[in-house]
């Protein structure tokens, strides 16, 4: 007969976080995400991510875009926590700045994202070439 020991390792929920960074840009390549827009999107995301139990890695506003890194202790899909930030944001953002509502849509932000898993800040390059797709996706 045959023996083995079994041995239970303890576990912890770090041992199974997923990390993604996360980029929007506006909706409008003459939105200029300024510091008032910029302080207030990064406030946003830090009271979303508190009432989800996410946990932002880094956070950076610049003039075309708004990128950002999330742990999560727990599964979840890609489109389930972008779908939240971006359509929340948006809510906020068009309540607080009306004069960035344009009446032909509720979505401040481009469509689409970019998510890479991890939390590294995407290359520059990567980001430029990102803008420029959809930017040629809109027809701009």
């Amino acid at each position: 007969m045959i023996s083995f020991d079994i041995v239970n390792e303890p576990t912890s929920a770090e041992a199974f976080s997923v990390s993604y960074t996360c980029l929007l840009i506006p909706r409008s390549p003459l939105q200029d995400l300024n510091n008032e827009l910029s302080s207030s999107l990064q406030n946003w995301l830090v009271s979303i991510c508190e009432s989800k139990h996410w946990q932002i890695e880094f956070q950076t506003v610049r003039e075309g875009y708004f990128q950002w890194g999330l742990r999560f202790s727990s599964p979840i899909q890609i489109g389930q926590f972008m779908k939240e930030i971006r359509t929340r944001t948006s809510e906020l953002v068009l309540d607080h700045f009306s004069d960035l509502r344009d009446g032909t849509t509720t979505d401040f932000w481009a469509p689409g994202y970019l998510v890479v898993l991890g939390t590294r800040p995407h290359p520059q390059a990567l980001i430029e070439h990102y803008i420029k797709l959809i930017r040629r996706q809109q027809g701009n």
